[in-house]
């Protein structure tokens, strides 16, 4: 077996429009670092594997796995399972690597634990975003940095598709997704940050991964189990910081995000919703050590969404 200086994993599943150019942003890269590429497929029933199979003729660094639709989050474990990389990034198959993405990663992993990359997000109206600055990178300590990840985190600081991380530290931690595809990406990453040192973080302020953001996604449809798994995710976070009581402070102020979390999804979703419902679930964060570590921005929204819900209500649903 070929052992790569990284190991890039990427699940598919029903890609066909897609994968090809995700694939080839890959290979298209400059770099000095031996890289491989090991695709999972979870049961596509269009043309996805065939398209796979066709790179592969191309580059012999691709490999490719299937899972029986166990969904992304075992689909990535099993690209862990199979790596042989120093190191560990991931793609999406819809998505892409911008240029000089892997060689730089790749240079600034050699004195670091993890590195963070910026994103740039793309919306089907053409509308850009980008994300270039990590909420971690003025932490000063583990608690402020573990903090600042569970209470004012960005869609860059809890993906898996920006970062470069070391499989020693994944395999000797038994980090695994877990978590039925319910942010398991956050609870990955939260794992990864509690097994390293805030000091040996890097990060790239430029955009290296396009992000493209879909209508029609499990976001916009009403899941009636979604209660169940904002609990069964604030219960694990628990869990995970147990032994850290100084995290205490934050930890509150992160179930509070979730729970605001639950109330936008159902504003969106969810054509039962009302006034009643969102007070309930917003009443116990009333309440200064609920809303201490959290930005102006959410205290702003849970205020308003709980003294005025009507409103609220009306705001938010013009997101759709």
């Amino acid at each position: 077996m070929t052992n790569y200086d990284i190991s890039i994993i990427m699940p598919s599943f029903n890609s066909e429009k897609s994968i090809g150019k995700a694939i080839d942003s890959i290979f298209n890269q400059e770099t000095d670092f031996s890289f491989e590429l090991l695709v999972i497929d979870d049961g596509s029933s269009d043309d996805t594997v065939n398209i796979i199979k066709s790179r592969m003729l191309q580059n012999k660094s691709i490999q490719l796995f299937y899972t029986d639709h166990k969904y992304q989050a075992e689909a990535r474990n099993q690209g862990i399972k199979h790596a042989s990389g120093k190191y560990i990034m991931f793609s999406d198959d819809d998505d892409e690597y911008l240029p000089g993405y892997i060689q730089a990663m790749g240079e600034k992993i050699k004195d670091m634990q993890l590195v963070i990359a910026g994103i740039e997000k793309q919306f089907p109206n053409g509308r850009v975003e980008v994300e270039d600055q990590s909420v971690m990178e003025t932490a000063t300590s583990d608690d402020q940095l573990l903090g600042d990840y569970l209470t004012k985190n960005q869609e860059m600081d809890v993906g898996l598709w920006n970062k470069i991380f070391v499989k020693k530290i994944i395999d000797d931690n038994h980090i695994l997704m877990s978590n039925k595809n319910f942010f398991e990406d956050s609870l990955f990453v939260l794992q990864y940050l509690l097994a390293i040192n805030w000091e040996q973080i890097g990060y790239v302020n430029q955009p290296m991964y396009l992000l493209n953001k879909h209508e029609g996604s499990t976001t916009n449809t009403y899941d009636p189990e979604l209660l169940d798994k904002c609990n069964e995710y604030i219960d694990k976070v628990s869990k995970l910081i147990a032994n850290r009581p100084e995290l205490e402070k934050y930890f509150r102020s992160f179930k509070a995000r979730i729970d605001l979390f639950y109330v936008h999804r159902n504003i969106l979703n969810n054509p039962k919703w009302d006034v009643q419902d969102q007070r309930l679930i917003l009443r116990p964060l009333i309440n200064s050590s609920y809303l201490k570590e959290l930005s102006k921005k959410y205290v702003s929204a849970i205020m308003l969404a709980f003294m005025m819900p009507k409103t609220y209500i009306k705001l938010y649903s013009k997101r759709k």
